[in-house]
């Protein structure tokens, strides 16, 4: 048992050297303490070697500690709270043939609709998507993170719906790994301690088309029982093909084509949000915990100056309205858009929903100590709430209203597009070349 776990720490010392795993990052601190539970026993040493080799083969994307003195500038805040937060904002807050409208679908009707609807277990096989073993109840225990009061204060159970070992436990949250690669694709399976091949070797074919697997990878909660979904570590195909396109010095990025059709965080939780789910309108809060995103990480701490907040605080933490410079900032962030995003493209099953409210907090042991190998932490989480928009509140078919308009007029507009609109929709700016 020594020399196993020696071993081990070995090959763990080996990948933090070569920059694999760095801090802060959460999912380096995750596995650490993973490591260290697994080699108190014997079984745990060959699982936790099997993803040491996996995690050499995938490349770590950076990431932020909160820091209030790192705050966006004002071309970043502008982006995303002027730009991005308000489009999805008033995105929400329309019928689904009005904001296919608002994005210029060219279905007829136009429809902001998802084309991929169902539980999805099909066709993410058929773009190489794979479950993975995960420590169910480990990572699925939000009072051992901290955020036990966060939960309870939100109508939420904290606890995870299975233990590690996949038998059912107390609580209703499922952990859910699903990876754009397959780490049980072996480069020689005979091997004593067969190693994964590189994800870039790893080939798929869909419509006869060769593609390469990606190394993205979703991992998050599922409450279909208190209605939430919670993003644990989220890494796009996109993204993670272009780490390791630089890896390789292919001097430019992976082109849409080039990536699997399915694809977006936001459809990977609707598969699993929707997969034996009685009432998928149920749900009501998107959470994301330990962020470390580049872009979303000094978006709050500009939200926090601007309301003369100092320091992350526990539940209740500090909370935005969605109808606050700083609230559509966080929606427009990349953490809050993928949320959006899923609300947009399922309408006709979701109903017409928008994000009330984002909550910001940090971690509260309350008073108690972190479990073996964990350190007491601050990390940043933010909670966003979710309802639906009032009647008075939805935003009517623009093109309808248009149409009238032109036909009242005498005039015909034969090419027309957005160029800006308000954050609840009720001004939109087009530009129209009419005839008369």
């Amino acid at each position: 048992m020594l020399v196993w776990t020696f071993v081990t720490a070995t090959s763990l010392g080996t990948l933090v050297a070569s920059g694999i795993l760095r801090s802060p990052s959460s999912s380096s601190i995750k596995f650490s303490q993973r490591l260290a539970r697994e080699a108190d026993s014997h079984d745990g040493v060959s699982n936790v070697v099997d993803e040491l080799k996996s995690l050499a083969l995938v490349p770590e994307v950076a990431g932020l500690d909160f820091d209030p003195k790192n705050y966006a500038d004002a071309a970043m805040w502008e982006l995303y709270a002027d730009v991005k937060g308000e489009h999805l904002v008033c995105l929400m807050q329309a019928t689904d043939k009005g904001a296919g409208f608002l994005i210029e679908d060219k279905r007829t009707p136009p429809s902001a609709a998802s084309p991929w609807t169902g539980d999805l277990k099909n066709e993410l096989a058929t773009w190489f998507w794979h479950e993975t073993d995960w420590d169910k109840s480990w990572e699925c225990d939000w009072e051992r993170i901290g955020l036990g009061k966060a939960f309870a204060a939100l109508g939420l159970n904290a606890k995870p719906a299975y233990e590690d070992d996949g038998s059912p436990a107390d609580g209703h949250n499922d952990c859910v790994s699903i990876t754009h690669y397959d780490k049980e694709d072996y480069e020689d399976p005979e091997a004593l301690w067969p190693m994964m091949k590189d994800v870039m070797d790893q080939k798929y074919y869909v419509g006869g088309k060769e593609y390469m697997a990606t190394g993205g990878y979703y991992q998050f909660s599922v409450n279909k029982i208190d209605g939430a979904i919670i993003a644990i570590n989220i890494n796009s195909p996109g993204s993670m093909a272009n780490e390791f396109w630089v890896r390789r010095n292919w001097g430019r990025k992976a082109a849409p084509e080039e990536l699997p059709g399915l694809r977006f965080c936001s459809d990977i939780y609707w598969a699993y949000w929707a997969r034996d789910n009685p009432n998928v309108k149920s749900l009501r809060i998107y959470g994301a915990s330990m962020i470390v995103n580049e872009q979303t990480v000094p978006l709050v701490a500009r939200a926090f100056k601007n309301v003369g907040v100092k320091s992350l605080a526990p539940w209740p933490g500090t909370s935005f309205s969605w109808d606050t410079e700083e609230g559509i900032a966080l929606i427009g962030s990349p953490i809050g858009a993928t949320i959006a995003h899923m609300l947009i493209r399922h309408k006709a099953e979701l109903g017409i929903k928008h994000i009330s409210k984002v909550n910001v907090v940090t971690n509260d042991y309350g008073g108690g100590r972190p479990r073996f190998g964990e350190e007491p932490r601050k990390d940043l989480h933010l909670f966003f709430e979710i309802e639906d928009v009032p009647a008075d509140k939805v935003t009517t078919d623009p093109a309808e209203q248009q149409k009238r308009d032109s036909v009242k007029h005498g005039i015909e507009v034969f090419e027309s597009k957005v160029v800006h609109m308000n954050k609840n929709g009720s001004n939109i700016v087009r530009e129209h070349i009419m005839r008369i």
